[in-house]
């Protein structure tokens, strides 16, 4: 997420946060908590105070609170980017962090990011870093920031610019090991996704690694202005035996590229007022709807929702910043209005079906998420009942989206009148999970690594007896 901002004593700031799911050699699992701010010689000295809460529902699971400079006193820079970073430990599910950064009592930013934390004890990909510089770790350098031996900057919100010709990435791979064995030869693929998701071979490397319980990876992959993809850029990871089995695999979503070239818009230009707007005469309601579009915002649309609209709280700019945004997707100002008026109606159902454990805003449920974004499935399974598995939907788009055939598998960790969350779906750009049975069947067995290695390394059996597992691959 970013946020600009300006006022008299404080030069205009470019926010940034972000978190990596991280893991320390042991299997304790760890956010790296991200903040970046940009200043320049005209931006204040004065501290900020930033405070990083990570929560589980209403439980406090760590936080931070820091005194930091908006401008560091750096001789000879007239230009100057900051980065803070907090380590704090998590254990597996869900949990959100929150950011505030406050200064005079006044609110500068205030943002807010949702993670799942997967058990330990298997092989994994850690969230990789989009590195914006390094150098060899001295002293001097900020614990936080070092990894494997370097000092390692962010590029926080895992931006690539369209101008890059390359794009620096560090990774981390664990319990390769029990797999292939101690030091036995594995092979590493990483590359940036083509339209329908593929590898793109023009633009895919392959690394030979020596197995261990943490292999570093710090490489380079070469970019051009149109690869990765501008609005949906992924990058691709996958390690592999040297038989050319599968052991652990990730796409990761990286943030829309930006052009160097073009100022970034803090809000939609002026546009007419869609008629279906009039629906909305009390503030409370309308910020509520507002919130409503992030399911289908891009990046830097939710930023501007959350961090400017919302807090400034002018209903004549968010009506006409809501006008601007279905005028871009649309043809006419007719059409518009039409399609605010759809999207108002999926609101409602999904606020119904979805929304009893969100205090009726279903759009904040992660089924409500995708329903606002890809509308009803064609066909829906569901398992609220079962006693080997946990309660479970398996929904199946026959197009979602610019795809076809996608499948989304959501499950309730505790009871079913909680949240049902995403476990498992082959979208791209969506949470892959590869021992999603083995979790689903967990309310009775804990994860085994033996059962995590059949999965990856044996093909589906789309006829198997595992229920879930035919439903998800053979669909009605």
């Amino acid at each position: 997420m970013s946020l600009k901002l300006g006022t008299a004593a404080l030069a205009q700031q470019d926010w940034r946060t972000d978190a990596l799911v991280q893991r320390l050699p042991n299997g304790q699992a760890y956010l790296e908590v991200q903040t970046a701010w940009e200043s320049d010689m005209t931006a204040s000295g004065d501290s900020v105070t930033l405070t990083v809460v990570v929560s589980r529902q209403d439980e406090v699971l760590g936080f931070r609170k820091s005194s930091l400079e908006v401008r560091p006193d750096v001789p000879e820079s007239s230009a100057l980017s900051h980065f803070h970073v907090d380590r704090i430990p998590v254990f597996d599910g869900p949990c959100s962090v929150d950011w505030s950064v406050v200064r005079d009592h006044v609110t500068l930013l205030s943002s807010n990011l949702t993670y799942r934390i997967s058990p330990g004890g298997m092989p994994e990909i850690a969230d990789p870093m989009v590195v914006a510089t390094h150098a060899k770790a001295t002293g001097l350098s900020d614990p936080n920031m070092v990894h494997s031996g370097m000092d390692l900057i962010p590029s926080v919100g895992k931006h690539i610019s369209q101008d890059q010709a390359a794009a620096k990435i560090y990774v981390e791979l664990h319990k390769i090991d029990d797999v292939v064995g101690q030091d036995s030869l594995f092979l590493l693929a990483y590359g940036w996704a083509d339209a329908q998701g593929n590898w793109d071979a023009a633009f895919t490397k392959y690394k030979r690694l020596k197995a261990q319980a943490v292999v570093p990876v710090f490489e380079s992959l070469p970019t051009s202005n149109t690869v990765p993809d501008v609005q949906r850029p992924v990058l691709k990871l996958e390690a592999r035996t040297k038989q050319g089995d599968v052991i652990v695999s990730r796409d990761v979503m990286l943030a829309p590229r930006r052009d160097p070239s073009k100022p970034n818009a803090v809000e939609a230009g002026p546009a007419p007022l869609l008629p279906s707007l009039d629906a909305f005469e009390k503030l409370d309601d309308l910020v509520r709807h507002m919130h409503d579009h992030l399911a289908l915002a891009t990046t830097n649309e939710q930023s501007t929702i959350l961090n400017v609209l919302v807090p400034d709280g002018d209903m004549t700019r968010m009506k006409s910043y809501v006008s601007g945004f279905w005028l871009e997707r649309s043809r006419s100002l007719a059409e518009a209005s039409t399609r605010h008026r759809q999207f108002m109606d999926r609101v409602a159902y999904v606020d119904e079906m979805y929304g009893d454990c969100k205090q009726g805003q279903g759009s904040m449920t992660e089924m409500g998420n995708i329903y606002l974004r890809f509308g009803k499935p064609n066909t829906v399974v569901k398992r609220h009942h079962e006693t080997e598995y946990y309660p479970y939907e398996i929904w199946h788009y026959h197009k979602a989206g610019r795809f076809n055939n996608k499948r989304f598998l959501f499950f309730a960790p505790h009871v079913v009148s909680e949240c049902f969350e995403l476990l498992h779906s082959d979208m791209l750009g969506e949470r892959q999970n590869e021992d999603w049975l083995s979790q689903l069947k967990s309310r009775e067995n804990r994860l085994r690594v033996s059962e995590s290695m059949e999965n990856r390394l044996n093909p589906r059996d789309a006829f198997s007896r595992e229920e879930p597992e035919d439903l998800f691959y053979n669909p009605r």
